[in-house]
């Protein structure tokens, strides 16, 4: 009976199918990208389990995988796992953002309190079941980067709806819920949604004390400042250490009590042409021009970073660690002794990331240092081909440089490879705005923003195919809408404020460029076109001093570098000496003129600026012989020609001119006469000596014919007796013939 019992229990066993056997089959048939056949054994899993949620959410997740994303995310809703499990939820916002489903993700958003599920899963009810409600056995570690992800999805879904301070907001709470989040950061930056002072201060106040450990911080930091903006300068420097050290204190200095002074005369309208007076009382909307409208939005911004740091702070759970606790950490040190690294060699080994690499290369980009930058880049891509961020650079930094063939192999390459990404298009773009074709660029431009409307540099090159053309408008709608999605950045409103300057709307353009230094206060080209307003406004003495302080953040930049001033700051110098000479600082003027012809020779337009300076000084020979070399590059230059015909008339018109020219004529004058009468002298001599000549040749003709007359009278004697004994000779001749005839007929 014994046996009997021992071998029915056996058979009991052997007839039960072991569910957690399968489960796992599930996950490794995942792992192994074997994504059909996990969700087969998935599917009958859920059905065997009578549907239990984690289950179904392995189901739907292989149903994610395969890209079947209403499928996922019906299957989810069907059994109402979203208002119960967080992963679920989160899966279901993944499923319909990846299927642009962006209003029903909304619609769920708005309608389920997560913080509420969460505690639920923490301290569950009686009638709720923990392991349901977990899909990590209960693992509660995991809550911090579950309610992370989960409202990472929340900020893209609502940037995806437009709602870019609401997808801030839950960005800021993703990163705060997990500092690991690096997806969170990454979007921050990289869509360029903060400004500058905003990402230190969201660096500043990160909860790196309550997630990890001192060392895990110093590194986490270390990686995350390499993500941050590379243009950005402190104004207002602590101490000594804080300041560059390629920006002069002085020039910093003056900067900030500039933007402080304009600022003060822009709120004044005394330097300003005032407008005409409007009847009535109309509505800003009814009057406000577009990029009036752009300025309003950047004074009222819909973000706040204070109030958004404040929500995350009061959500954080002190009782709650992140996955990566350092009091797990020191707990598993016994054991994992082998993984254990000084922080001194992660620093230093962690240099060779590539991401870190790729923000080394940008920083060298902004710093106008192109060839280190492509020097890096080389390196990196060597490392990983593809690196989107590096790619990105590289192709910005090929367009600098004018390496269009380089360009055209680069976008080629990515088109092949990659032809649903923005990126590829872009490069393609890129180059065909590079080598003058406006219309191919355009059309290639405009599906790179199809296909990523969050593309910010894109949008950049749109506008520029444009205003390349003088098609202002056109410009600035794409700037306008790079605006919007490059809130932390400053070229958007360099390129408005350069249109708007184009369009001579100075006003508007002055405050763009001030808007602009808010964010990027050292940034050369601001400065640059920030100056060129103050000489149209006709101030110039402050637009001879933004130009020197230009001037002379480049020099220490490329004395930094180890190299030469590069040719792109020609204008620069121009504009300086122009400014300088405006305000009579003549000799300072020249000798910018004459830098700039030493950056680019050959201008013609440098010529006749040297010249007009020469003018001014009252060198009228060394202006005259500058705008003759000018004319030689352009001798259809008006302004040159009219210049010069001055210069010569001003020349005549000078006494000493007029003295210096009698002086030269008359020692002309002097000079030929004194030159004819030596001719004559040599003349004289020389008629004389023919004179001789010809006396002697006559007496020696007379005697020659005198010898001639009686050689003649010989002659002619001889000739008569010749003709006597021709006749003899005739008739004896004669006589012998005769006798031959006769002999011949005789014989």
């Amino acid at each position: 009976m014994a046996g009997d019992n021992e071998n029915s229990s056996t058979e009991t066993t052997n007839d039960h199918i072991d569910l957690a056997q399968y489960r796992k089959l599930v996950k490794q048939f995942i792992d192994m990208r074997r994504y059909s056949t996990a969700l087969f054994w998935a599917e009958k899993v859920a059905v065997l389990s009578g549907n239990e949620p984690r289950d179904v959410y392995y189901q739907s997740q292989c149903m994610f995988l395969l890209g079947e994303f209403h499928r996922a995310a019906h299957t989810i809703r069907h059994y109402n796992l979203e208002k119960s499990s967080l992963p679920c939820f989160n899966l279901l916002l993944e499923s319909l953002f990846a299927a642009k489903e962006f209003s029903d993700a909304a619609f769920i958003i708005q309608n389920i309190d997560v913080e509420t599920m969460s505690t639920s899963i923490i301290h569950p009810t009686h009638d709720c079941h923990m392991e349901s409600n977990s899909v990590f056995g209960g693992e509660e570690t995991n809550r911090n980067e579950l309610l992370a992800s989960i409202y990472l999805m929340k900020g893209k879904i609502y940037e995806a709806l437009d709602n870019r301070g609401q997808a801030m907001d839950f960005y800021v709470q993703a990163l705060h819920k997990s500092i690991y989040c690096f997806e969170a950061l990454e979007a921050l930056v990289q869509h360029e949604m903060l400004m500058a002072w905003e990402e230190f201060e969201l660096m500043h106040h990160l909860p790196l004390a309550q997630q990890s450990s001192d060392s895990d911080a110093k590194f986490i930091l270390k990686l995350y400042e390499s993500r941050l903006k590379k243009y950005y300068e402190l104004i207002s420097a602590r101490n000594a250490e804080e300041i560059s050290p390629i920006v002069n204190p002085d020039v910093l200095k003056y900067i900030k009590e500039f933007t402080v002074r304009v600022q003060q005369t822009c709120s004044t309208d005394s330097q300003l042409p005032k407008a005409a007076t409007v009847k009535g009382t109309p509505t800003p909307s009814q009057f406000m021009s577009p990029a009036q409208k752009v300025l309003e939005d950047l004074k009222a911004p819909t973000f706040s970073l204070q109030t958004s740091l404040s929500r995350a702070s009061s959500m954080i759970d002190t009782t709650q660690r992140s996955l990566f606790d350092a009091s797990n950490r020191r707990a598993s040190r016994e054991q994992d002794v082998d993984t254990l690294m000084p922080l001194n060699d992660c620093l230093t080994r962690v240099q060779r990331s590539t991401d870190l690499m790729a923000a080394e290369a940008e920083k060298c980009f902004y710093d106008c240092d192109y060839k280190q930058c492509l020097k890096i880049l080389n390196i990196l891509l060597k490392i990983d081909p593809f690196h989107n961020n590096a790619l990105t650079i590289q192709i910005a930094c090929l367009v600098e440089t004018g390496d269009f063939n380089k360009l055209f192999y680069v976008a080629h390459k990515l088109v092949d490879r990659y032809p649903d990404k923005a990126i590829s298009w872009y490069g393609v773009g890129c180059y065909y705005d590079m080598i003058g074709k406006s219309d191919p660029a355009r059309r290639y431009l405009s599906k790179a923003t199809s296909l990523d409307r969050l593309y910010g540099p894109a949008w950049l090159a749109y506008g520029h195919s444009f205003a390349n053309e003088n098609e202002h408008e056109q410009a600035m709608a794409a700037y306008f809408k790079a605006t919007q999605l490059m809130r932390g950045c400053h070229l958007p409103l360099l390129y408005i404020g350069v249109e708007c300057g184009l369009t001579k709307n100075l006003e508007l353009a002055e405050k763009f460029f001030l808007q602009a230094m808010t964010i990027a206060p050292m940034d050369v080209y601001v400065l640059h076109e920030l100056g060129v307003i103050k000489y149209e406004y006709e101030y110039y003495d402050g637009a001879a001093t933004i130009f020197q302080c230009t001037v002379d953040i480049i020099k220490q930049r490329a004395k930094a570098n180890n190299e030469e001033i590069s040719a792109r700051w020609e204008p620069l110098f121009v504009n300086l000496g122009h400014s300088l000479r405006r305000i009579q600082k003549y000799e300072e003027a020249l000798t910018n003129f004459q830098y700039a012809l030493l950056l680019k020779p050959q201008t013609a337009t440098t010529y006749t600026a040297i010249g007009f300076v020469h003018s001014l000084l009252g060198n009228l020979d060394e202006a005259i012989e500058y705008f003759h070399k000018s004319l030689a590059l352009n001798r259809d230059c008006i302004v040159t020609s009219t210049i010069l015909k001055n210069c010569i008339e001003d020349l005549m018109d000078d006494e000493m001119t007029i003295n210096e020219i009698c002086s030269i004529a008359l020692r002309d004058v002097t000079e030929s006469i004194t030159a004819s009468s030596r001719q004559m002298l040599n003349a004289d001599k020389l008629n004389g000596a023919k004179t001789n000549l010809r006396f002697e040749e006559e007496d020696e003709t007379s005697n020659d014919n005198a010898n001639d007359n009686d050689n003649e009278e010989d002659n002619d004697n001889d000739n008569d007796n010749d003709n006597d004994n021709n006749d003899n000779d005739n008739t004896n001749s004669n006589s012998d013939s005769n006798m031959v005839v006769e002999m011949s007929l005789d014989t």
